[in-house]
């Protein structure tokens, strides 16, 4: 798992401008349950569901926003321009249900982006999601994950992404934060 996280991570140059940044996070359609849920995301951010399962499924949200059934193995985006709570459901198994939580502030930096990617798509390596907060120790911009006692970091001397896991006490370079900004979605609209 690290060396998917690495070989995912890898290239990411952060250049924190004024510009909007946007992300995409992914939901897994998988033994009848949408996985994360709920997810937290703001203005301008896309959510893409996949179906894993062998069975047909919908996502459809309750207020008639968004509609599309997804056959085995393909994939439906939406993005949301709108701050406000999504309930979604599954229209062949009503019992599935999820939520997409959309935060009104319309931009995101591309730090707070690229970190709220990798706490969504692994969040066994980045627990607990959503501290909006950043912490500094020279020369890392970084985020302390009490629950799996792991570090995602930013560094200003070289660009790269880094990051600690668990008691490991190691500091891993992940690569470029730019490639990473590519991989995590977080591009200027």
């Amino acid at each position: 798992m690290k060396r998917t996280l690495i070989s995912t991570i890898t290239g990411l140059s952060l250049v924190v401008t004024n510009a909007a940044w946007s992300a995409v996070f992914n939901i897994n359609i998988q033994s009848f349950a949408y996985t994360p849920s709920p997810v937290s995301i703001n203005i301008g951010d896309t959510v893409t569901w996949t179906n894993h399962d062998g069975a047909t499924h919908s996502t459809t949200d309750n207020n008639n926003a968004w509609a599309s059934d997804l056959s085995p193995g393909n994939s439906f985006s939406y993005t949301f321009n709108n701050p406000g709570t999504y309930s979604y459901f599954c229209r062949f198994h009503p019992g599935m249900v999820g939520t997409v939580e959309v935060a009104g502030q319309g931009t995101t930096d591309p730090m707070t982006c690229l970190f709220s990617w990798a706490e969504t798509n692994y969040p066994q390596l980045f627990a607990p999601a959503g501290n909006p907060g950043f912490q500094t120790f020279p020369p890392y911009t970084y985020r302390y994950y009490a629950a799996t006692n792991s570090y995602l970091a930013f560094s200003s001397t070289d660009s790269n992404v880094h990051y600690m896991l668990g008691a490991e006490g190691v500091v891993q370079d992940a690569g470029p934060a730019a490639d990473w900004l590519n991989i995590a979605g977080c591009n200027t609209q």
